[in-house]
């Protein structure tokens, strides 16, 4: 059966079902792990889970990360074991999400940014040059954090740096499904593949010129700019979502804070086993509004809860793109071997992108129609209360809501709405109305 797991501010993880008998959601187990609140260092700001329901990783904004093993009781109820830690000092975690590993030994991919002691109060960004202000930001790095379900023991497994930048995952369908496993990394204008498997990868403390050195063999690729954005801005990708299809069948979904919506083609070699990523492919699929998470279901529709304003539920209406701006990773990597030398390592991505990135301008629906809308009043900016037309029985509200295009004004009047279920023509003028009992064998008046 399946179940979902949550957590709160109070320091309690929670295993919950959704009760079909009563629509309720029940607490199948609860334990506890800390109550000190909202703290950057207090688990709950991420939670990820091994796709088999083997565990789950719980971690903060900075150091801790905690592991449950989740196992069941006699009556198959689930349960919660002790945490296992995985800490790591002056680490700032970005985002976790667990590796489709099969039946093997589950793995939680991180992505966080390790900074020294030094840094803490002098971090600045590089110019745009790529010369840096005081002292550069540092590396943001992919790990892999192993659990190993036969010693009960957590380890740091791999780790390699990514874009810098980057703020996103999402991971890959593993060899059970006909993938090649790892994950997606989005960030500022770029999208990478990355697995423990590849090679060539650049690692912590690397000099520039190793970097360099393996720069065009780095599976990533550039995403379509819009046409009016200034060149000297980045477009930062907000969200990713993985779908599969059928089995060796699946693609991603990518947003920018803009509300581009790309779609993303994952090049594959299937004469190995499993198969081999060997690039990939962006294309713009439509425009929406900027949504904190996108979802599609098996029937073709997709759901985008939007940060602002009303929900949206949309139907693909087309799914092959051959008109659509393009960019792929083999052009990347070309692009990227050509730039000159004096740039710094991350800012020849930041070259790449804006000449090498096809432009266009955002449009109406083209590849999805809008079906169903969820009506949402976050984020409220102003409230009044008053009879301001006159003729109302009751106060309305009276809201001011959203931001930017989603802005509006909305009026809500206190009630329940009314529900027709029936109408039928009368012969005369009534003169009253009366209600008559259904169970003639009640005691009381049958009339009035």
């Amino acid at each position: 059966r399946d179940v979902a797991v949550g957590g709160s501010d109070s320091g309690a993880v929670s295993v919950l079902e959704f009760q079909d008998s009563n629509g309720t959601v029940g607490i199948l187990h609860c334990t506890e792990f800390g109550k000190t609140g909202c703290r950057r260092a207090t688990p709950g700001q991420y939670v990820a889970s091994d796709p088999k329901g083997r565990a789950i990783l719980i971690a903060a904004v900075e150091k801790r990360k905690l592991v449950y093993v989740l196992n069941r009781d006699a009556s198959g109820k689930p349960t919660i074991a002790s945490p296992l830690e995985a800490n790591r000092g002056r680490a700032i975690t970005l985002g976790t999400v667990g590796i489709d590993n099969g039946f093997d030994n589950p793995i939680f991919a991180s992505l966080e940014m390790q900074y020294d002691a030094d840094q803490q109060d002098s971090m600045q960004p590089e110019d745009t040059n790529g010369g840096a202000k005081g002292t550069q930001l540092p590396e943001t790095q992919l790990a892999y954090y192993e659990l190993d379900l036969g010693l009960n023991h957590v380890s740091r497994r791999w780790a390699t740096t990514t874009l810098q930048g980057a703020c996103c995952l999402a991971a890959v369908p593993g060899a059970a499904d006909g993938g090649p496993g790892g994950v997606l990394v989005g960030s500022e204008d770029w999208l990478e593949y990355l697995h423990d498997t590849m090679e060539d990868q650049t690692s912590a403390g690397d000099s520039n010129h190793n970097k360099n050195a393996i720069l065009s063999k780095r599976i990533c690729c550039a995403l379509p700019r819009r046409r009016l954005h200034p060149k000297e801005k980045t477009t930062l990708v907000t969200h990713i979502t993985v779908h599969r299809q059928k089995k060796s069948k699946f693609f991603a979904l990518a947003q920018t804070e803009l509300g581009d919506l790309f779609k993303i083609t994952i090049q594959l070699d299937t004469s190995v086993e499993p198969p081999k990523v060997v690039g990939l492919e962006a294309a713009l699929l439509d425009t929406l509004p900027a949504a904190t998470s996108i979802n599609v279901s098996k029937m073709g529709y997709l759901f985008a809860a939007v940060e602002t304003g009303d929900h949206y539920l949309y139907q693909f209406q087309r799914f092959d793109l051959p008109d659509a701006p393009k960019c792929g990773s083999k052009d990347c990597q070309d692009a990227l071997s050509k730039v000159e030398e004096s740039l710094s390592y991350w800012s020849k991505f930041r070259s790449v992108a804006t000449k090498l990135a096809p432009t266009f301008d955002p449009t109406d629906l083209n590849n999805l129609r809008k079906v169903h809308m969820l009506e949402n009043s976050a984020p409220t900016t102003g409230v009044m209360i008053g009879e301001l037309a006159g003729d109302e029985v009751s106060p309305q509200i009276y809201l001011m809501a959203g931001r930017g295009p989603t802005s509006a004004m909305k009026v809500i009047r206190h009630g329940v709405s009314i529900t027709e279920l029936a109408v039928s023509d009368l012969p005369g003028v009534p003169g009253g109305i009366f209600t008559v009992s259904d169970n003639s064998g009640s005691e009381g008046s049958d009339s009035k």
